[in-house]
């Protein structure tokens, strides 16, 4: 089967939306595919050697970077050393000030103006610039299959420009949502992102969701897609050994991996819970809350997927933590679900969201339940280092068998 994957982010950036979309990949060639990768060659995160480039599969990259960005990149990398300059000794501290206001009144000048030559597209401001040059692309392949993955949605409105140009040929389209754009649980999108989204939507041959809960409402949302919409389980990309498996013994080390801003999911439960327990813990990823570190909690903000490896391996018991709200899942959960350690699964959300929830992943028989709730998490601490628990990956959320669903 020829295969055409696009996505709009670069696969080699530290990102948990690329581990998935290299899973896509890996789950591609192990069904025996012929695949070609369409994608940004730059894109937000920073460059990751823990990320696999697949050897098998053909690359065709653009870049993402527009004329605005250049010149912005440029004024940044230059600031740094302009302001490095120290002022002479004899130059007083309020003509040191003054000259800084002014220096920081000419900047917001600039970026006001900068900004009115160069306005931003309002559908997609970050990558208009590789739709233009990645719209470019042309093949003489007559494909079986395309998949498009976001984020960013600009990922499926590409196949819609290559096909409406005649650039591409295909068979069958799958478009791939790991969120939803106008319901991004971000928010914050006009009504132009929801009309656009529709459009995508009714061009597609088929709409694959990650979250049960997310194909739930998309279903109300998107009333006429609904009957080519479905939902598998996110890839799982695994990366080198996940750890031995074993008992948590009577000291374990709990630990949470994912960013956790506070209008996105609330950490501050569990940390109460890990700090009153007494239990040993580990909690990377960026924020806007400040966790304070102790002597038995080792708190940092995201980092490289090989220095989180290690800290994983170290790491007895795994904690995911639901979303407040919108139906989306972070991803983290069907990575963990392929490893050999005991999982805590912290629920939050509306209760139909709940609900739903353990509908979904209770089955499986591999995750310790609590609601979000300090008493209900430590509770749930002392009761899965107690219980000998089955710990078996979930062979079903390996990249092999997801795309072989997918197919």
């Amino acid at each position: 089967m020829k295969v055409l994957y696009i996505t709009g982010s670069c696969l080699t950036r530290n990102t948990s939306a690329n581990m998935s979309h290299n899973a896509f990949v890996q789950g591609l060639l192990e069904n025996g595919c012929d695949v070609e990768i369409l994608m940004s060659s730059d894109s937000w995160g920073a460059e990751d050697k823990g990320l696999p480039r697949w050897e098998q599969a053909h690359y065709h990259s653009f870049s993402s970077a527009s004329f605005p960005d250049r010149i912005l990149q440029k004024l940044r990398g230059s600031m740094p050393a302009a302001e490095a300059v120290a002022a002479p000794r004899e130059m007083s501290s309020d003509l040191t000030a003054q000259r800084h206001g002014l220096g920081e009144w000419v900047k917001a000048v600039f970026k006001k103006l900068f900004h009115v030559c160069f306005p931003r597209d309002p559908l997609y401001p970050l990558d208009k610039a590789w739709l233009k040059r990645a719209s470019a692309f042309q093949s003489d392949t007559k494909y079986d299959l395309v998949i498009s993955n976001s984020s960013p949605a600009a990922s499926h409105r590409l196949v819609l420009e290559l096909k409406e140009k005649k650039r591409i040929r295909f068979d069958r389209w799958i478009q791939v949502w790991e969120d939803p754009w106008y319901h991004d649980l971000y928010g914050g999108h006009s009504e132009l992102v929801e009309r656009e989204e529709h459009k995508l939507l009714q061009a597609a041959s088929e709409v694959v969701y990650v979250s049960p809960l997310t194909l739930m409402y998309q279903k109300r949302y998107y009333p006429d897609c609904a009957e080519k919409m479905r939902c598998i389980p996110l890839p799982a990309l695994r990366l080198g050994s996940e750890g031995a498996s074993k008992s948590p013994g009577t000291d374990p080390v709990f630990g949470y991996f994912g960013d956790y801003y506070s209008h996105t999911r609330d950490l501050k439960p569990f940390y109460e819970a890990l700090v009153a327990s007494g239990y040993r813990g580990s909690i990377v990823g960026d924020s806007d809350l400040h966790l304070p570190g102790t002597d038995r909690i080792c708190a940092s903000p995201r980092v490289t997927l090989d220095k989180l490896q290690a800290i994983q391996e170290n790491t007895d018991i795994l904690v995911h933590l639901s979303n407040l709200k919108g139906g989306q899942i972070p991803g983290k959960i069907y990575h963990y679900s392929v490893t050999d350690k005991p999982i805590l699964f912290i629920l939050d959300g509306t209760e139909e969201e709940q609900n739903e929830l353990r509908r979904f992943f209770e089955p499986l028989d591999r995750y310790c339940f609590c609601a979000n709730e300090s008493i209900s998490i430590q509770s749930a601490l002392s009761s899965i280092v107690r219980e000998n628990r089955n710990n078996q990956p979930v062979a079903s959320f390996l990249p092999e068998q997801v795309v072989k669903k997918l197919l």
